[in-house]
């Protein structure tokens, strides 16, 4: 039985041509551009108080400015811990770990911004889906036990913060498997992308010493050319040394 890796860099061989500094600086972005999501939604729960008016997807619950303020700051904090690691962590495999848990907590402060709307719950969802840039299946994985402690724990102790209409145990099983769903398509698709990289790499490689081969071939007999010619150019001389030498006498 073939052991599941979870420790090291799977992808450590096939970092340049999945473009991952590009992909590292975009989830640096989407981090901020989060944090500006999340301070506008803030503003309206707990500003506006637009939970007064209508029941919004945006917000099912009048906001405390603590609590706002509680949301914007672990939300700053993620931002600013993943712009600062950006380019510091020699891992890979250890940046991605940490910007998968730094986006399922933007997850959740959206959810808690929105006093636990249904519909934030999709962003889980487009988090899970982001991730998939670094081609890793694992990352899924730990967005799935993430989203499971999280659901978990606060229908029990805080389920107003989950969702919009109080505890519901059953609402964890039916959380659970469409997120379990999307997590198993992901892995297939990361698995699939990884092997196709995978041949393309040692096709190039392949060709590559084909190539190499080959020169080394040309090279070895441009060589010999050269000598043959360099041999007649040198003969020339000698022969018409001679010819003189025999006209002479």
């Amino acid at each position: 039985m073939k052991r599941i890796d979870i420790k090291s860099d799977i992808n450590l061989d096939y970092a340049t041509e999945m473009n991952y500094p590009w992909a590292d600086k975009l989830i640096v972005k989407i981090h901020w551009w989060s944090f500006g999501g999340l301070a506008l939604f803030a503003f309206l729960a707990a500003v506006v108080k637009i939970a007064n008016y209508y029941p919004s997807p945006l917000s099912w619950r009048v906001m405390s400015p603590a609590e706002a303020l509680g949301a914007l700051v672990l939300g700053l904090l993620s931002s600013a811990l993943v712009t600062l690691a950006h380019g510091k962590i020699n891992n890979h495999y250890y940046w991605r770990l940490l910007v998968t848990s730094t986006l399922t907590i933007y997850a959740y402060l959206m959810v808690f911004i929105a006093g636990g709307a249904i519909e934030m719950h999709f962003i889980f969802f487009a988090m899970i889906t982001l991730v998939l840039i670094y081609s890793d299946w694992r990352l899924g994985w730990l967005m799935l036990v993430l989203v499971a402690l999280h659901h978990g724990i606060l229908n029990y102790i805080a389920p107003f913060w989950v969702y919009q209409y109080g505890r519901n145990d059953l609402a964890l099983f039916a959380h659970s498997w469409p997120v379990l769903i999307a997590v198993i398509f992901t892995t297939i698709l990361a698995n699939n992308n990884r092997r196709s990289v995978r041949q393309l790499k040692d096709a190039r490689s392949s060709l590559e010493k084909k190539v190499q081969a080959r020169t080394a071939e040309l090279r070895k007999s441009n060589q010999r050319i050269t000598n043959i010619l360099q041999g007649i150019l040198d003969e020339g001389p000698t022969r018409r040394s001679r010819k003189t030498e025999k006209e002479t006498f």
